[in-house]
C-alpha cells in the first residue's frame, strides 16, 4: 500500500513539475512586455521589473535551403492573457549564396516577400511558443491587429490590400472580410472597451473608419478626418476614439455618443504623431511624435494630452523616432519603442519621465503588455 502511495505521489509530482514548466510559473514573471523588433524578424519579451530582455522569439521560416524572415508591425496582447497575436510581413527569400534582400514592412518602403504575409500567434504561458502561422495574402501589408473582448475573433488590417480581415480565434481561419475604398490604406485598429465597435484609422483615406462588430455582418461607416490618419486609441470608459494625424500635426478627438469630431493641435516641434495610449483612468493619452516617415525630420518627443481639456500638458523626451505606446495596467508607467534608436522609453507617468532604456534590436514597433492575473491560469 506504501508504495503504491509513494509511486501516485511521484507521478503527481511529476505531473505538477510538468504544468508549473509548461505555463512558465517556474519564471515567476508578473508582467511581460511584448516589443516587435520589425527590423530583425523578432519579437523581444521584456521583464517589467528587471527591465531586461528574457527572450527573443524568430518568426523566420525555412524556404528553398534558405530562410524566409517575417517582419512583424504590431502585437497585441488578447485581453483573456492567453494568446499574444503578431502581424508579420514576409520578406524576401535569403539564401547563403543570395545574402540579404529586401523585406516587407508595414509603411510600405520595400518590396512584398515570396510568401503570403501572417498572422502569428504566441502561447505567453508556454514559454512564448509560436502556436499558430495564419497565413493571408501576399504582399497584402499586413499592419495592426486587435482581439475581442471574448476573445472569440482577431481583426486585421492589411493595409495595402485595403481589407480588414476577421479570423475566428478558436480555428484560427479567415471567415471574412472587409473591403475599404481602393487605396485608401488602413493603418491602426483598436477595438472599443465593450466590445461593439472596432475603430480603424484610414491613412490616404483620411477618415476614422467605424466597424460594427455587434452582428454578424460587419458593417462599416466612415468619419472624413482633415489628415492622415495612423493609428487610433480609445478611452477605457468608452467616451473618446481618437486618431493621430500625421501630416497636420493634430490629434482628432471622436465623440463616440455624439459623434462630434474636434482637434488638438500638437507643439509646433511635432515632426508626425503615429501611435497613442490611454492611461488606465481615461483622463490622459501618452502619444509618440515620430517623423521620419514620408521625408519628415526625426523627432525624440512624447506628449501627454489631457483628453478632456483638449491640451498638451507635458512634453517628455524620449528616443529617436518614438513609435509605439502602450501603458501598465496599473497606470504607473509608459513604454515607447524608439524606431531609430532601438530601444524602449520607460516613462514614470507620475513624474512624466523618462526613467530607464531598454535595447531591443532593430527597429522596434508595436508594444503590448501581459499580466500573469489578467484572466487567471489559462
Amino acid at each position: 500500500m506504501k508504495k503504491v502511495l509513494i509511486f501516485t505521489l511521484v507521478i503527481v509530482g511529476i505531473v505538477s513539475i510538468g504544468v508549473w514548466y509548461r505555463y512558465g510559473r517556474s519564471e515567476n514573471i508578473m508582467e511581460k512586455i511584448y516589443v516587435a523588433a520589425e527590423g530583425d524578424g523578432a519579437i523581444n519579451i521584456i521583464d517589467s521589473a528587471t527591465r531586461q530582455v528574457i527572450r527573443t522569439v524568430d518568426l523566420s521560416v525555412g524556404h528553398e535551403g534558405g530562410i524566409v524572415k517575417f517582419h512583424p508591425h504590431n502585437v497585441v496582447v488578447a485581453p483573456d492573457g492567453k494568446s499574444v497575436w503578431i502581424t508579420a510581413n514576409a520578406g524576401k527569400h535569403e539564401g547563403h549564396s543570395q545574402g540579404l534582400v529586401n523585406s516587407a514592412y508595414a509603411h510600405g518602403a520595400n518590396e512584398s516577400g515570396v510568401e503570403p504575409d501572417e498572422v502569428i500567434v504566441l502561447d505567453p504561458w508556454s514559454r512564448d511558443e509560436i502556436i499558430n502561422r495564419i497565413e493571408t495574402d501576399i504582399g497584402a501589408q499586413l499592419a495592426h491587429v486587435a482581439v475581442s473582448a471574448d476573445g472569440s475573433y482577431a481583426y486585421v488590417t492589411a493595409q495595402k490590400r485595403g481589407v480588414v480581415y476577421k479570423i475566428d480565434a478558436k480555428s484560427k481561419k479567415i471567415i471574412s472580410e472587409v473591403s475599404f475604398a481602393i487605396g485608401s490604406e488602413p493603418h491602426g485598429l483598436r477595438i472599443s472597451s465593450d466590445g461593439a465597435r472596432a475603430f480603424i484609422a484610414v491613412l490616404k483615406g483620411k477618415a476614422l473608419g467605424i466597424l460594427d462588430l455587434s452582428k454578424n455582418t460587419m458593417t462599416m461607416t466612415s468619419v472624413s478626418l482633415r489628415g492622415a490618419a495612423v493609428q487610433v486609441g480609445i478611452t477605457p470608459d468608452g467616451k473618446y476614439a481618437v486618431a493621430s494625424l500625421y501630416d497636420t500635426k493634430e490629434l482628432a478627438v471622436y465623440d463616440t455618443q455624439s459623434g462630434a469630431v474636434s482637434y488638438i493641435a500638437l507643439p509646433a516641434s511635432s515632426k508626425g504623431p503615429i501611435q497613442m495610449y490611454s492611461t488606465p483612468d481615461s483622463k490622459f493619452f501618452y502619444l509618440a511624435d515620430q517623423g521620419y516617415y514620408f521625408s519628415q525630420p526625426t523627432s525624440e518627443w512624447v506628449y501627454k494630452i489631457d483628453i478632456e481639456n483638449r491640451t498638451v500638458i507635458k512634453e517628455i523626451k524620449a528616443g529617436q523616432a518614438p513609435h509605439g505606446v502602450v501603458v501598465s495596467k496599473d497606470g504607473k508607467f509608459a513604454y515607447i519603442t524608439n524606431l531609430l534608436s532601438n530601444d524602449v522609453s520607460v516613462i514614470d507617468a507620475v513624474a512624466d519621465t523618462e526613467v530607464a532604456r531598454v535595447p531591443v534590436g532593430k527597429e522596434p514597433n508595436g508594444i503590448s503588455i501581459w499580466n500573469r492575473d489578467i484572466g487567471g491560469t489559462p
